[in-house]
């Protein structure tokens, strides 16, 4: 729910801006594969809007009713994963349901973070994060909104 609050607040007040996430992160595939699809919402941030959260990157997916980009964002998230610290994630027989994970810092030494959720009416939200926030700062600015 909050993660949904997140991307819907960025999403209706942010401007888009062209750039790629990390190369390295099989989320980015996703991004490009599916954000272009009529049931998907993709968003980006401008750097003005950044700055006013501490952040350097933030890129979401909103994708509706749609199996076969779910199946690829959990294998995506299954490898992405590797290495991360788990801040928390709900599995249930399917695979991954909601996930907050905090990546090792990238070439740019900045803190990373996924954050995903897939709802009961098979809402699918994807976020990806970088800047100078941690864990408890992201955690502070989610529930505040």
């Amino acid at each position: 729910m909050i993660l949904t609050i997140f991307a819907l607040f960025f999403g209706f007040s942010a401007e888009m801006k062209a750039g790629t996430l990390n190369n390295e992160l099989k989320i980015n595939e996703v991004f490009e594969r599916f954000g272009n699809r009529r049931n998907a919402t993709l968003v980006e941030l401008s750097e003005e809007m950044l700055e006013m959260y501490n952040m350097k990157h933030y890129k979401s997916l909103t994708i509706r009713n749609d199996a076969e980009a779910l199946r690829a964002i959990r294998q995506a998230l299954e490898h992405d994963q590797r290495g991360a610290r788990i801040a928390r994630e709900t599995v249930d027989e399917e695979g991954i349901v909601s996930a907050f994970y905090q990546l090792a810092p990238g070439s740019t030494g900045l803190n990373r973070f996924i954050l995903f959720n897939v709802n009961a009416r098979n809402v699918i939200t994807l976020v990806y994060i970088e800047g100078d926030l941690d864990s408890d700062d992201l955690v502070t600015l989610l529930l505040s909104l």
